[in-house]
């Protein structure tokens, strides 16, 4: 069986890659920010209600730390998809891509700037919603959307890809 697949990868993929890639490779730190984010929440929160009790409205040294912090609270989802976006951007020459997995490896690319990778080489799978995730090693993967592939049935490539590695595939909605 062979399968090949041409990538031209969205914002929207690469955010998705992005999220499976925390979850995969740093749990604790997503549990960590999550803990952060609910203590940051928290703490507006009762900052807000102090100054609705009209207790510290009077203190302007006490409001403008207060308004910074807020304002800062505010931004913390949108660092994320900015630092994202930056990424995305720098990288725009990898969002193009070329795999031929044959029998006995990964052909990537055309020509002189071919690479040929044995399914040795893979050291961890993973399947996100409408994507594979090949690792090389811990920092490089293959991000293969199922939309991708113009030859083989992306449905059966996940036990293809299992076979040929002899790596388990980890899931991830």
């Amino acid at each position: 069986m062979k399968f090949e697949v041409k990538t031209d990868l969205t914002f929207e993929e690469f955010r998705a890659f992005s999220a499976f890639h925390k979850r995969l490779r740093s749990p604790q730190a997503v549990k960590l920010a999550r803990i952060g984010m609910i203590a940051a929440v928290v703490t507006a929160v009762l900052l807000a209600v102090v100054i609705l009790a009209n207790r510290l409205w009077s203190e302007k040294g006490v409001m403008i730390p207060y308004c910074v912090f807020v304002l800062l609270l505010i931004a913390l989802p949108f660092v994320d998809r900015f630092v994202l976006s930056r990424q995305y951007k720098a990288n725009s020459s990898l969002h193009r891509a070329e795999y031929r997995f044959g029998d006995s490896g990964v052909e990537s690319g055309e020509g002189e700037d071919t690479r040929v990778y044995t399914y040795f080489a893979f050291c961890d799978l993973g399947r996100g919603e409408g994507a594979y995730y090949l690792y090389v090693d811990e920092g490089h993967a293959m991000l293969l959307p199922e939309r991708s592939f113009t030859q083989g049935d992306p449905a059966a490539f996940g036990k293809f890809i299992e076979e040929k590695t002899g790596l388990k595939m980890k899931k991830f909605k």
